[in-house]
Parts: C-alpha cells; structure tokens; sequence
C-alpha cells in the first residue's frame, strides 16, 4: 500500500519500475493526489504513475477508514491519504510505503511495516533490479527532489557501497 510520496519520488528520478516486483495498491486519495492532481498540474512523474495504473503493476482500491482512526491520524498530523494508507496496511497487516516522517511514525506506533523511497532503492540495489552506479545516481537525484539529512544520505550510501564490485 503506497502513499503519494513515494510513488512520485520514484517516478522523478526514473525508478517507478522497481515497484513492479512488489504488489502494490493505492486508495483512490492517492491517485487522485497523483495522477489526477499531477497531470493538472502538468506533472511528467503524474503520466508515468497512471501508465503504471493502466499496465495493471499499481491497483488503485477503495478504503473506507474508520472515523476514530481517522480523528486520531488527523491529531498526530497525517493528511487524508496518509491515514487512509496507514488503516489499509495496519488492516491488512501489509507494508505501508510511505516518506513523510509524521506518517512512518505513526504507521510503526502500530506496529505497521514501513518502507520508503530510499529503502526500496537499497532493496532494488539487493535485488539486482538496478545497477550500483544506478544507485548512487538514484541517491543523488532523490537528494535533489526530497529533504535528506546528512546523517540519512550517509546511512544510504554506505549500505550502496556493501554492493560495490
């Protein structure tokens, strides 16, 4: 189950693909967070994320939230689809693919799995889906498009370069 964060980060720096191996669903909140929002806006990530949607490798899933859980994510600060991201896999007892920090957080204090953009770059990397120099260079580019800290960049790089040959 992804939220809209990660969906676009991947798509920006050109490794949406490596969801392909996951079965990944979205709430229609992110779609239209996504896709239909994005393409509004002119958006490329939005195009590459509903082509994705129509090859059949992101399902797009009806969630109805529970109205207390919803009060409750809303006080800890998570927007709509962020919650309704968090109920599905806290449900389902499925990954929540989430960046937001107040999400991950919230999602964990459930014991929910979560992955996010730079996890799924490292899996991808482990997995041989893509190259170590593609890794580096997706670290790079989601450094460009999303807030890193220094502490984070270097905990990525160094779990790349285990994979240098």
């Amino acid at each position: 189950m992804s939220n809209s964060g990660p969906l676009i980060h991947l798509a920006k720096v050109g490794l949406l693909h490596l969801l392909k191996n996951y079965n990944v669903v979205i709430p229609h909140e992110v779609k239209y967070e996504v896709v239909d929002v994005g393409k509004e806006r002119g958006y490329a990530d939005a195009f590459l994320v509903e082509r994705a949607i129509e090859d059949g490798w992101i399902r797009v899933i009806n969630v109805s939230v529970d109205k207390k859980f919803a009060d409750i994510a809303k006080l800890a600060g998570l927007h709509e689809a962020e919650t309704t991201v968090v109920y599905y896999a806290y449900q389902n007892k499925v990954t929540a693919l989430l960046d937001d920090d107040p999400a991950r957080v919230f999602a964990r204090a459930l014991g929910v799995k979560v992955r996010g953009s730079l996890g799924l770059l490292i899996e991808g990397l482990k997995n041989g889906l893509i190259t170590y120099s593609e890794a580096l260079k997706g670290l790079d580019n989601f450094a460009d498009i999303m807030y890193l800290s220094s502490t984070i960049y270097k905990l990525v790089l160094k779990e790349i370069e285990k994979w240098k040959h």
